[in-house]
């Protein structure tokens, strides 16, 4: 086995590759990526059962073979190499199979690695899809971007562990939740399918297609409600789902929020972030202050003292007098996530849930208040 390539065209696909192996601490052939060289072309393989990387690359192949290498150990080997640096790899030709070891070389750098038997690498399942979708692949990541950072951590829920992934004819609709925030987006696709599906993608799934897939063209989705698989011309990205998942997760975008603020969102980021430094480490407590088109921000008083700012500009309120808490952290996540200009804060009471609403775009949040008995 032989091949050469650049560093600049391999790297991207190792550093991906690595992504979909399993924590070190497991010692396993699933540490492994799987390279084989075929003629004109190599095919990378790299899987921890719940999530799988397929991709290929062309490239200058002498000798074809297959070999399974620490994919770690070679992407951190291959970082250091100039972009633009001529990569050959080969295998020894040793008999004994177990001590085969693979040679990089790329002028005077020589490295060589210990290789595991690709007969030791997991077959990978296929899917006979029930639907399939194509989306451009920016499109795609913009629409996770305005829902990822609402997926909630706590895996011992799973149905708010991930992004709620939805058709309806032609109208993609994915949300998410995490018990404070809820957010949802859509989209209108080219072609829509016949039937009503929604399925459930882990969060590290959701990240790893939006780092992946930024510029790849058009994508191609397909589910069988157990496994999914996004895809593009070269590389595929397989992950299990989520059994359970929310039903009616947008329940609350329905309901009617009477009272109603617009606020440039650059300015209130700005109010939020100065008057949150002396906020405590467990509520991040920030009280909006309404009245007319004046809003005033403090900080709940804390041992670390406390402080206020006013949002000058840009805001118009139709309710009374009227003050409402968040958490700051969870408010600036969703505002930075918006994009645009200003943004509509809807609202019921004081302690009911509110709607954030930016004046452009098919994004929606909802972030419930803080209480006053919940602090104390």
């Amino acid at each position: 086995m032989k091949f050469s390539v650049i560093q600049k065209d391999i790297y991207p696909l190792l550093r991906y590759a690595r992504a979909f192996t399993p924590p070190q601490k497991l010692a396993t052939i699933l540490h492994n990526v799987y390279i084989e060289a075929k003629e004109g072309e190599l095919l990378l393989k790299s899987t921890n059962f719940q999530t799988s990387f397929v991709a290929t690359l062309k490239a200058n192949v002498e000798g074809t073979g297959v070999v399974t290498v620490p994919a770690d150990k070679l992407a951190d080997a291959i970082s250091k190499l100039k972009d633009d640096a001529n990569i050959t790899f080969s295998v020894s030709a040793n008999a004994d199979d177990s001590n085969k070891l693979l040679f990089i070389k790329s002028g005077t750098y020589i490295g060589k690695f210990a290789t595991l038997e690709p007969e030791l690498f997991p077959q990978m399942r296929d899917i006979t899809p029930e639907y399939s979708i194509k989306i451009k692949s920016d499109a795609l990541v913009d629409l996770f971007r305005h829902v990822a950072f609402c997926i909630s951590n706590d895996t011992a829920k799973p149905e708010y562990s991930g992004a709620h992934f939805s058709i309806i004819s032609n109208k993609l609709e994915i949300s998410s939740a995490d018990y404070q925030r809820m957010a949802t987006v859509s989209a209108t696709l080219d072609e829509g399918i016949a039937d009503e599906f929604t399925v459930n993608i882990p969060k590290k799934t959701v990240l790893d297609v939006s780092n992946i897939f930024d510029k790849a063209g058009d994508i191609t989705i397909e589910t069988d409600r157990k496994l999914i698989v996004f895809k593009s011309a070269t590389i595929s990205v397989s992950s299990k789902l989520i059994e359970r998942y929310i039903k009616n997760i947008t329940k609350l975008f329905q309901s009617e929020y009477p009272i109603r603020a617009t606020i440039n969102r650059a300015s209130l980021i700005d109010v939020v972030g100065r008057v949150a430094a002396t906020t405590n480490e467990i509520s991040h407590g920030v009280r909006l202050s309404f009245n007319g088109s004046q809003l005033l921000v403090h900080s709940l008083e804390t041992e670390h003292g406390s402080a206020s700012d006013e949002v000058r500009e840009n805001v118009t309120f139709n309710g009374e007098k009227m003050d409402i808490i968040f958490n700051a952290n969870q408010l600036i996540d969703i505002l930075k996530n918006v994009g645009s200009e200003s943004i509509t804060l809807a609202m019921t009471t004081a302690i009911q849930p509110a709607l954030v609403l930016p004046d452009s775009g098919e994004a929606k949040y909802i972030i419930v208040p803080i209480s006053i008995e919940k602090i104390g």
